[in-house]
């Protein structure tokens, strides 16, 4: 048996070297990662409608961004996690809802205030909205504080023009109409496969925090006067006590508060079933389910976006015989996407640093 070879000290430490170099080069490729802050208006929330919207801004955001993602609240402060991690990030997403107000000081729609101004990395608004009605002119503080916390580089994704006039009148000239990025896979072929003739079935959805007592006894009148197979789904955490008071509860039956059994009740293909009601992004779901659907517009956000993208909304203080026509004439469904401005906004992200250099 011949001699052991032996190994030079240079030859011993070379795979441990050559291990040491690749921890290093992934460290390297961890640090370079792009990442990005999502702004989850989902969390604490008591409007299964924030669900809706996130459901829809993920489906975008996972096919389109390169970025790691990291998910914060809107409706609740950020803490000292939160900081901690923006600290990494190079910009946020923030997703839908009406997150703005014409007085952020007062109306925490979304809660930030002086220290997310400084702390929080550039905001890139996602089909965002406008809370207050146009009376109510921007306060100074909203003012700075918006200039603080949008991105003024990137493009913002706005849902209605509206939104985008109380921007621009601050001086942000990024800002693109998009419509709500619920509404971005209603496309003609897909518009071209909802009913246009009413069915027998319908599910009606109301408003607890905008109670108009006649208007909504009329509608559900008449959806029960109309219908053989009535449902209803409690899309805010009040709804229910509404219909209640309303005397109409024995009329319907009731689907569970989740986006689940909405979900299953839209994908039920034995009932040829309408939407009819006055929460906006209960009835776009139900146009993404293939669903007819008439939304009555209850404030300036739906009746915005109705004239925008000819969403097929009617304001609530129309005439009931106008009312009672969108619901049980025959009509197509014909949404007009702001097509080339979402490609905008979208492409702006495409061309991010992805790892191993790729772009």
């Amino acid at each position: 048996m011949g001699r052991p070879r032996r190994i030079s000290a240079a030859a011993s430490t070379r795979p441990r070297i050559i291990a040491s170099e690749n921890l290093i080069n992934r460290i390297k490729m961890t640090d370079s990662i792009l990442k990005a802050g999502i702004l989850d208006t989902s969390i604490a929330t008591e409007n299964t409608g924030d669900l809706i919207i996130m459901e829809s801004a993920r489906e975008v955001l996972d096919a389109l961004l390169s970025a790691q993602a990291f998910y914060f609240p809107t409706h609740e402060k950020l803490g000292r996690t939160s900081y901690r991690i923006q600290k990494q990030l190079s910009y946020n997403i923030a997703c839908g809802t009406n997150l703005l107000h014409a007085h952020m000081g007062l109306v925490k729609q979304w809660n930030v205030g002086l220290v997310d101004a400084f702390k929080l990395k550039p905001v890139v608004l996602m089909g965002v909205g406008w809370r207050s009605q146009a009376s109510r002119k921007t306060d100074f503080y909203t003012r700075w504080l918006l200039r603080r916390l949008l991105d003024s580089q990137r493009y913002h994704s706005v849902r209605d023009s509206y939104t985008e006039g109380r921007l621009r009148e601050i001086g942000f000239d990024n800002v693109l109409n998009t419509g709500c990025p619920t509404c971005w896979s209603l496309t003609p072929d897909h518009c071209a496969s909802i009913p246009q003739s009413p069915g027998d079935s319908a599910v009606c959805v109301l408003t607890d925090y905008s109670r108009n007592e006649e208007k909504d006894a009329e509608l559900l009148d008449l959806v029960c006067s109309r219908y053989a197979n009535r449902y209803f789904w409690c899309q805010g955490s009040g709804d229910m006590d509404y219909i209640r008071s309303l005397g109409f509860d024995r009329y319907f039956q009731f689907i569970p508060p989740t986006l689940r059994a909405y979900h299953r009740l839209l994908s039920d293909s034995s009932l040829a079933l309408d939407y009819v009601g006055n929460r906006l992004h209960g009835g776009i779901y139900a146009l993404k389910h293939g669903r007819r659907a008439t939304i009555i517009g209850v404030d300036h956000r739906a009746n915005s976006m109705g004239k925008d993208i000819n969403l097929p909304v009617i304001d609530r203080y129309r005439p009931f015989e106008e009312l009672e026509s969108m619901i049980l004439d025959e009509r197509a469904t014909d949404i007009t996407l702001p097509v080339s401005n979402i490609e905008k906004w979208s492409n702006q992200f495409k061309e991010e640093f992805q790892p191993n250099g790729q772009s």
